[in-house]
């Protein structure tokens, strides 16, 4: 279908605002870009309790927890941020996350995992595990639930939770319910067809996401790894149900619905959801694109329908 209007809109504002693409950006000009995005978010939506935390890794690794409003303990829902494996951070996540703990009434962490190039593969993996594992065994005092914990990602962070899910079966836990991959990058060969049509012209381009892969692998053998291209994992079966969302108008479309097109094979109960119309990114535009709460509902509808049986009330 044709370019959402309002998405049309937006990228004529940012054309005649001479944004520069992000391959053509130095690491800091990428961060301070990427947090624009925080004024096309609109009001933050209220709930019970933010929480900023420090998860004892010996890397000072930050993390926000919110509450809903309602009775303890609360499912859980580990939200891991896009922006590359580069940019992004629990601040520029902080208004979607918000609106997804009022819609889901799950509570909603955020993970503010070390960036490339200074820190490239495994940190970003290794943090998201760390927070992953440090949260369940420390649930109760959050007032979370440790059996209802589920994970979900934008971008990079689709990946980097497409990877938990893997790292999970073959670790053998913390069990995971549930997987939201919002249109994931999955394969670092970059080569699919929507690289080609897609490749310029709506925001972020085929050339950015190119970019954001070098500094994060380091090692170039590290692509055909699953950690790095869960698409090339041998097997996907055994993991948790998925929704995979992908925009129409984005360079990485293809990753996302391989991806789900893979799961299926494998048995895994899965929901593609391609928004037509939409432009990469459009989870962190909720103040100027009206899809975003489509996409923020259905998260938090597929998230509500495999919660699992609720535990016993937890003390605060």
């Amino acid at each position: 279908m044709p370019l959402d209007p309002q998405a049309a809109r937006l990228l004529a504002s940012r054309k005649l605002s001479g944004a520069r693409p992000l391959a053509e950006l130095t690491v800091p000009e990428a961060r301070a870009a990427t947090r624009s995005y925080i004024a096309l978010q609109g009001a933050p939506s209220d709930v019970a309790q933010v929480q900023d935390v420090v998860i004892p890794t010996g890397t000072s690794l930050r993390a926000r927890v919110y509450r809903p409003y309602g009775e303890p303990p609360f499912a859980c829902l580990v939200h891991l941020h896009g922006g590359g494996w580069a940019t992004g951070g629990i601040d520029t996540h902080d208004r979607p996350s918000r609106a997804l703990v009022a819609a889901s009434g799950c509570a909603v962490v955020t993970v503010d995992y070390r960036k490339a190039p200074e820190h490239p593969l495994p940190a970003a993996v290794n943090d998201s595990w760390a927070a992953l594992t440090w949260l369940r065994q420390h649930a109760e005092r959050f007032a979370l639930d440790p059996d209802r914990m589920r994970v979900s990602g934008d971008k990079a962070g689709g990946n980097l939770a497409a990877v938990m899910c893997l790292r999970a079966r073959d670790e053998g836990g913390p069990r995971l319910g549930f997987q939201a991959l919002i249109y994931p990058l999955t394969d670092a060969q970059c080569a699919t067809s929507s690289y080609l049509t897609n490749a310029m012209g709506y925001g972020i381009q085929a050339d950015d996401q190119r970019r954001y892969w070098s500094p994060y692998l380091a090692d170039t053998a590290a692509a055909h790894h699953p950690y790095a291209s869960p698409l090339r994992a041998a097997d996907l079966s055994g993991l948790p149900p998925a929704l995979v969302v992908t925009a129409e108008y984005d360079p990485v479309r293809d990753d996302g619905e391989l991806c789900a097109a893979r799961l299926a094979e494998a048995g895994v109960p899965t929901t593609l959801n391609r928004y037509d119309g939409m432009i990469h990114a459009f989870y962190v535009m909720g103040g100027v694109l009206s899809r975003t709460d489509d996409l923020v509902a259905e998260i938090a509808l597929m998230a509500n329908a495999h919660l699992g049986p609720r535990q016993a009330n937890t003390p605060l």
